[in-house]
């Protein structure tokens, strides 16, 4: 189905060329390698590409990626969806409850962003990662003044699940504050309950800290507290610590690393860590959009 949605949309962009505008693109590619489980090379994505097909009618396109490719396979996420305003979305969207309170281990080491998927995603995208369970659904984006909130409905028939969110973040001048919320109603394939997340940081200028709460309930996870530090002794390095702790003490997840800036988009970061798989070393080559 996706090869025949692409196709559509791929004549959509010929036949529009014309009157479309430029392509905007958003989200991180990374590639690197791992010692963990005996090493291994991996890639990961998550990254949306919009378009508009007319200049004076805001109706549009986005595709769009969210996964990771290595020896585990190529556990992802695939985005297509027409959208109004950049405001509404309709088709496979992602979930709101993905845009907020993003885990530090998806930047500084894929491969333990990958094992720990469950704690700060939606089951909405936990679920095509997992079984191939795809959903459809909808979602608006507003913004009241600093404060922007959303919200999305998806269901799958694959898993027989429907998945409700709501994700607030609101911006001061150091200081940011996000929460998420997302209520799933599911068969014996997966898990009735709510998944919950609710943090903030405070940039001090050349040191920032992090704190969020996470209640993945519906993905079957422990509610855990997730911290990160980053510090910046020099232009073009952060030194970061961060990890992920489990109120049950069952499975946490710790890491150092450098950031080594290359340009503002691009980075070098090397990692060691600490979780359920062992002790790891990581390399990562991310880039920006």
């Amino acid at each position: 189905m996706f090869r025949v949605v692409c196709a559509a949309l791929a004549l959509c962009i010929c036949v529009s060329t014309a009157h479309a505008q430029q392509l905007d693109i958003d989200g991180e590619l990374r590639v690197g390698a791992t010692s963990l489980y005996g090493g291994e090379g991996i890639g990961a994505a998550d990254i949306i590409v919009g378009f508009d097909f007319f200049r004076t009618v805001p109706l549009g396109a986005e595709l769009g990626f969210y996964g990771f490719a290595g020896k585990p396979g190529r556990p992802h996420e695939t985005y297509v969806a027409l959208t109004w305003n950049d405001t509404w979305r309709v088709g496979f969207t992602p979930s709101v409850y993905d845009t907020v309170l993003k885990s530090t281990f998806d930047h500084a080491a894929p491969r333990v962003g990958l094992d720990r998927v469950e704690y700060t995603r939606s089951l909405a995208t936990v679920e095509p990662i997992r079984r191939a369970a795809v959903p459809a659904g909808v979602s608006y984006t507003g913004s009241f003044g600093q404060t922007i909130f959303a919200a999305s409905a998806h269901h799958a028939n694959k898993g027989d699940f429907t998945a409700l969110a709501l994700a607030v973040s609101r911006e001061w001048e150091d200081f940011t504050l996000s929460g998420a919320v997302e209520g799933v109603w599911a068969d014996a394939l997966t898990n009735d309950g709510i998944n919950a997340k609710l943090g903030g940081s405070y940039d001090f200028g050349a040191t920032r800290i992090g704190l969020a709460y996470l209640h993945p309930d519906a993905n079957a996870r422990p509610d855990t507290l997730a911290l990160d530090f980053a510090w910046s002794p020099t232009k073009g390095l952060d030194l970061l610590a961060f990890g992920e702790i489990s109120l049950e003490d069952t499975d946490d997840a710790y890491g150092v690393a450098a950031d080594f800036i290359l340009r503002d988009s691009t980075s070098w970061i090397l990692s060691a860590t600490d979780s359920s798989g062992g002790s790891a070393f990581h390399a990562t080559l991310e880039q920006r959009f």
